[in-house]
């Protein structure tokens, strides 16, 4: 149940990378899948159904060997530029435990004894598997070691170094469970008691990689629920923009944080375009002082109005011009702004005062 429940986990995240990484490299989802088919073909419970100790492993070991190619798949993906990863190795390493194991198929009954654990094939088997899975890993780790050293505090700084345990315990446990037949020779441990203490290490692996996982991938969720926020607050402000000027728009993209980013411009364009319909006595028609938002919604409101009735005037009044350091907290004060171009009560009042200065009804 538990090598289940981790493969359902590792499954999930791939997925859901899958799902969000729409373009680039998706070297992380074919980890996340391989390891958890490779959990899902190891269970007790799969093995029992199978009836068949043997080919279960081949074909886990096979999903781990592409996991590991994976990994190295993301850290030659970080290089500029991008540094292809060969396929021949794993193939060549697949050829050789499948060579191995049609060598090992007609001793099965032998598995356990002294003469199994040291016939040239088993020890080859091992061999191969643990130089891969182990060189992979290491290179993958010193660069995410890196990585996570010059990310800013964060979840997903904290994801990257539990995935660094992660590879650290999957290099001891790739030691120890890819090669039973040296440690079943310096230890105590009968064959039967190794593999439950080496399933034990994968699952503990397994959790760090879960843990790991879904921290990075919460913090890309995070930002993905941010953005579709900011989006739906600053929609109103950005359809009236739009509809006044619609040569602002730019190209649309599937992307939440792109199409927030470009609202953001849009709106700014929009706005820019307005000024010069902005009444001067604006002031006047603000019965109190009000914050920054609701002055700017309250000229966006009358400007809107002029501009219909084909009213301008060639020196705009320059207020201030807000400074904000980065586009969350552009979004932030364009989300203000269109609530309040939406909901307040002043600049209602500002939009009447337009309408009978423009001589329209209200």
């Amino acid at each position: 149940m538990i090598s289940y429940l981790s493969a359902a986990l590792l499954a999930s995240i791939g997925i859901t990378r899958l799902l969000t990484v729409r373009a680039g490299p998706r070297h992380l989802v074919t980890f996340f899948l391989s390891m958890a088919a490779g959990l899902a073909v190891s269970a007790d419970a799969t093995v029992r159904l199978l009836g068949d100790d043997l080919l279960p492993r081949l074909v886990t070991n096979a999903l781990q060997l592409l996991a590991m190619r994976a990994l190295v798949q993301v850290v030659r993906s970080t290089r500029s530029p991008e540094k292809p990863t060969p396929f021949w190795p794993i193939l060549l390493c697949w050829a050789l435990m499948a060579l191995c194991y049609v060598d090992i198929v007609p001793h099965r009954l032998e598995v356990g004894t002294p003469a199994f654990q040291w016939r040239p094939s088993v020890v080859a088997y091992q061999v191969v598997l643990t130089t891969y899975g182990v060189t992979c890993l290491v290179m993958f780790t010193r660069t995410l070691a890196r990585s996570a050293a010059a990310r800013p505090r964060g979840t997903f700084r904290t994801g990257l170094r539990i995935l660094v345990c992660a590879a650290v315990v999957t290099i001891a446990w790739v030691l120890f469970s890819g090669l039973p037949s040296l440690w079943l020779e310096i230890t105590d441990l009968a064959d039967l008691d190794f593999m439950p203490r080496a399933r034990l290490v994968g699952l503990g692996a397994m959790v760090l990689w879960v843990l790991g996982g879904l921290f990075t991938t919460w913090d890309g969720a995070l930002r993905l629920t941010r953005a579709w926020r900011g989006i739906r607050a600053v929609t109103p402000l950005w359809k009236e923009l739009v509809a006044a000027h619609p040569q602002i728009a730019l190209p649309a993209r599937h992307d939440l944080e792109f199409t927030l980013y470009r609202r953001v411009i849009e709106i700014r364009d929009g706005l820019l375009a307005l000024r010069a319909h902005v009444p001067p006595q604006l002031g006047d028609w603000l019965r109190a002082p009000v914050d920054e938002p609701t002055r700017a919604a309250a000229e966006l409101a009358a400007a809107l109005v002029m501009r219909e009735a084909g009213r301008s005037w060639p020196r705009p009044p320059n207020g201030p011009e807000v400074a904000h350091p980065g586009v969350r907290e552009e979004g932030a004060w364009l989300s203000a702004v269109s609530s309040a171009f939406t909901h307040s009560l002043v600049v209602r009042e500002v939009r009447e005062r337009a309408l009978a200065e423009a001589g329209r009804p209200a």
